[in-house]
């Protein structure tokens, strides 16, 4: 009865042991994913503030501008510049995003390609806000869709369904070839959206 017993316990502390190793291999998996999915919910979370936080200054300063009474034209330019200074805090914001690119996806050309060229494209709003141009594209009206917000819901679905990489990439810069192949893309994306006729 004792050799009985001691084989049960043996062969219970194995079976605990082999459940504590595949237990413990499942939660090392689980908490691998869980945390890829935190990081790209924590990227479109800041994706969506950044669309929120760039829509107010632009139609803002649109409206002002797209008004014709010249009695308030000290107050309309001092809302301007109101307007410009939360355009560029967004832009910043936007700026600190391509941080998170790397870690999720690596060097990815279309992920990277579409954060630049809806860079490229800040930059040219900005360029029109500081000369005090009207802010549509060259083929937008009052009434078009908004091209801007349309390369930005790109990015963000880019963000949302690019397959996240393994293992985080040990370079800083991109491989040789990449950063050229990812401007290239990026004005190819930036023409599609913004120069369209």
């Amino acid at each position: 009865m004792s050799e009985a017993f001691w084989n049960g316990l043996w062969g219970g502390i194995f079976e605990l042991l082999a459940l504590g190793l595949v237990a413990g291999w499942v939660n090392l998996v689980y908490q691998r994913i869980r945390s890829r999915q935190d990081l790209r919910r924590d990227l479109i979370d800041e994706i969506d503030q950044f669309s929120t936080a760039l829509y107010k200054p632009r139609k803002i300063y649109q409206f002002l501008l797209e008004q014709k009474d010249s009695a308030q034209t000290d107050l309309m330019q001092a809302e301007r510049l109101q307007c410009l200074r939360e355009f560029t805090d967004a832009a910043g914001r936007f700026r600190a995003i391509q941080v998170k690119l790397v870690p999720l996806f690596g060097f990815d050309i279309e992920v990277f390609a579409h954060y630049l060229a809806v860079w490229n494209a800040i930059r040219e709003v900005r360029k029109r806000m500081e000369k005090g141009d009207d802010l549509y594209a060259e083929h937008e009206t009052g009434s078009s869709s908004d091209a801007l917000y349309r390369l930005l819901d790109q990015f963000r679905y880019r963000a949302q369904v690019t397959p996240s990489i393994k293992n985080k990439p040990s370079l800083l810069a991109p491989p040789t070839g990449v950063e050229e192949a990812i401007k290239s893309r990026a004005v190819e994306i930036h023409q599609k959206y913004l120069r369209q006729s």
